[in-house]
């Protein structure tokens, strides 16, 4: 297992078009966090940024881990490296989690840093601001690691039954445009059904108005936000996330354990 891990992470660190695709995916969410607080038709801040566009900050995730998992999963299928280590005396459950456990990690929480490449852009253009407060928006944005575990697992499983990196990755576009409509036409009837419905709730904020007498505007209503997060959502995001992403592993090894690897 620890050669198998070793030699995994040896081709990561010198696959220079996993550089490149990862600063695209950085230099893509740097502007777009510039480019929506510029058209925002209300004072630009990085706190506005997560209320009024939390999609942005999953949307292209969905497409990164869809790539990253079925790049570390699916290309040895196809020059049958998988079926030579096997050979070398390797068991089936080595092979598979050597690959499917980093490969669901490393892809989350590479996800969940760009999760904060816009929120960071848009804070060094037009500052914080006064809308929520900074430390719950950061334990928002953390908790997304865990729904992007979940979808992680989710491909990582998909890669091992297909064993081609462009099903995952057009399952992946798929998914991003499905997990979009999902959030914006249907009403969620539960916070954790799919990991979009979480990624979306963990950026709902709970507000009110507030109604102020301005000598020019007159009557102004200001919206209010309430940035605590309750902990049956921080729970249940991380309970529900682990138990999910096992099952998914778990099918994915079953499967994988009486492929023949043709």
């Amino acid at each position: 297992m620890k050669k198998l891990l070793s030699s995994m992470f040896y081709q990561l660190a010198r696959d220079g078009a996993m550089y490149r695709l990862t600063g695209l995916f950085v230099v893509a969410l740097a502007v777009f966090g510039f480019v929506i607080g510029l058209t925002s038709d209300e004072t630009p801040c990085a706190g506005r940024l997560i209320v009024d566009s939390p999609s942005l900050l999953w949307m292209f995730q969905t497409m990164l881990i869809a790539i990253l998992t079925s790049t570390i999963c699916a290309a040895d299928f196809k020059d049958k490296d998988l079926y030579y280590e096997l050979m070398a005396g390797h068991s089936r459950a080595e092979l598979f989690f050597s690959k499917a456990v980093p490969a669901t990690f490393l892809t989350a929480l590479v996800a969940c840093v760009l999760t904060f490449v816009p929120v960071i852009s848009c804070f060094l253009i037009y500052g914080w601001g006064d809308l929520i407060e900074a430390g719950s928006a950061i334990l928002r944005l953390l908790l997304f690691f865990f729904p992007y575990l979940r979808m992680s697992a989710f491909f990582t499983l998909i890669a091992f039954l297909c064993k081609k990196r462009i099903v995952c990755i057009a399952l992946g576009y798929f998914a991003m445009c499905g997990g979009i409509f999902l959030n914006s036409v249907i009403i969620r009837p539960g916070s954790f059904l799919s990991c979009f419905f979480n990624l979306q709730d963990l950026c709902d904020f709970s507000t009110w108005s507030v109604y102020q007498l301005d000598p020019e505007k007159g009557i102004v209503n200001y919206t209010a936000y309430d940035s605590a997060i309750g902990s049956g959502l921080i729970v249940g995001t991380i309970l529900i996330s682990l138990l999910i992403s096992a099952v998914y592993l778990l099918a994915g090894y079953g499967f994988f354990r009486r492929d023949d690897l043709d």
